[in-house]
């Protein structure tokens, strides 16, 4: 979750930051509206955008699933001292009830907005007895009854928020603001809607001054607005206070790099969701008895090696965005001490009994925890699920070890692997953890009650190169 809300505020920055570089001074701002759309939507879904490549076929791996070994841990697990992810949850969602609150009752001040309605020009207004410059919202433009002379609006005040509605900006506040309250922990989307509402307004003042009204009298009655009422939250208001841009923006020219900035834009949304983008490689996954050759051991692995090995480590609570993230780093043997510390019986296989462990101990009371159609369906399973393609080029042997800890009901609640080589071991890792959250294991039993276990299960491939 954590690299999905890096990526999105990753590209939103870069999104804004183009626009603000290339686009905002240049008098396009039909583009501009659809380029700050579009990049703030795009930027959301850019982490969820998968493209699917061909790998290359130069190396063809020997995938060898070792038997799998299982301990006995005990059914108590171990406590955390305090449950950060409960607290970031509660924040989150206090967060955003309040920010929910406060555009709900933005909505509900507008609503209550007392007035004679009527229809001037096909358009409906609201006039109100008290003093109120003249916004708009929706499709109805509000105003105080100073504004109105003679039974008519000044054209200019009219021409601004006709502008506004007929090109619905309305809907752009609203979506924004939905964006807002969901992700409020990102900072730029806050940046996004003030571009959007000065865009708004450039709009608007392009729709005036294209009726040849006098540029200076136009800018005085700005100005004059400027001190009216406050602005109402999802609104366009005539006095916006973005002033000194609008004016400068008022008597621009459209230069003959617009062009140039357009295809800038383009290509930054182009380019970053090419690149940040996930990608996943396609290929032929060649079937388990062709290229799964199974080795079976009577002996756990030998934990102690001298060996420089290391741990990825990922938690059953997380969801699998979390997956290639590497925790803090320890040996096997550390990992025995603190998560297996209370280990209390020792399970092997014997050669003779493919795909079921035993007990060194032969405890005659102890079942074993299994895959739900045995070792051999594992095996398969794992052979399908991995991508080999991401491995290349390596030559020779690697090697990984797999520690899925099962619950009492079945259910894998931590998964952890080990090895040289680290991409092998995150590959490992999210195989084993696809695999873990589409199945119920059978659970280790002892006296006939289901106790929790720790199945180790290693995996050897060999590179040989054609």
């Amino acid at each position: 979750m954590l690299t999905i809300i890096l990526k999105i505020i990753l590209c939103s920055s870069l999104f804004i930051a183009v626009y603000y570089l290339f686009l905002e001074k240049e008098k396009m701002y039909r583009f501009n509206r659809i380029y700050l759309l579009s990049s703030l939507i795009l930027s959301y879904a850019i982490p969820f955008i998968t493209f699917t490549i061909q790998a290359p076929k130069a190396i063809h791996p020997q995938l060898i699933i070792e038997e799998a070994v299982q301990y006995v841990a005990n059914t108590q697990h171990r406590q955390e001292s305090f449950d950060w992810m409960s607290l970031i949850w509660s924040v989150y969602i206090i967060v955003t009830f309040l920010i929910l609150a406060k555009s709900i009752l933005s909505l509900l001040v507008i609503k209550r907005i007392q007035g004679k309605k009527s229809s001037y020009q096909n358009y409906n207004i609201v006039i109100t007895q008290k003093k109120l410059s003249p916004f708009s919202f929706w499709n109805t433009i509000y105003i105080g009854k100073e504004y109105i002379k003679n039974d008519s609006i000044d054209p200019r005040i009219f021409l601004h928020e006709k502008s506004h509605i007929d090109q619905k900006h309305s809907l752009d506040l609203i979506v924004i603001d939905i964006i807002k309250i969901l992700t409020w922990f990102n900072p730029v989307v806050f940046l996004y809607k003030k571009a959007v509402i000065t865009n708004h307004e450039f709009l608007a003042d392009e729709a005036v001054l294209n009726h040849k009204f006098n540029l200076k009298e136009y800018q005085n009655l700005i100005l004059d607005e400027l001190m009216g009422s406050q602005n109402l939250a999802l609104t366009h208001s005539l006095n916006f206070n973005n002033t000194k841009k609008r004016f400068i923006m008022m008597k621009s020219q459209k230069t003959k790099f617009s062009l140039f900035r357009k295809a800038i834009g383009v290509t930054t949304l182009v380019v970053a969701t090419a690149l940040l983008s996930e990608k996943t490689y396609a290929h032929t996954s060649a079937s388990p008895e062709n290229n799964t050759e199974l080795e079976h051991t009577s002996t756990p692995m030998n934990t102690s090696n001298t060996e420089t090995t290391k741990i990825v480590q990922y938690s059953m609570k997380n969801l699998p965005e979390d997956i290639l993230q590497e925790e803090d780093s320890t040996t096997p043997t550390e990992l025995k001490k603190e998560v297996l510390k209370s280990v209390t019986d020792t399970i092997s296989p014997k050669k003779d009994q493919e795909g079921k462990n035993t007990n060194i101990q032969d405890d005659k009371n102890f079942v074993n925890a299994e895959y739900p159609n045995g070792m051999r369906d594992l095996r398969a399973k794992i052979a399908q699920t991995m991508d080999t393609s991401i491995l290349e080029p390596i030559n020779g042997i690697i090697k990984s070890m797999a520690y899925v800890h099962i619950d009492p009901i079945g259910k894998a609640t931590n998964i952890t692997t080990s090895g040289i080589n680290d991409t092998f071991n995150k590959e490992f890792l999210r195989t084993m953890t696809i695999i873990s959250n589409e199945t119920n294991w059978k659970p280790a039993t002892k006296n006939g009650q289901p106790i929790a276990s720790v199945l180790t299960i290693p995996v050897t491939m060999n590179f040989a190169k054609q």
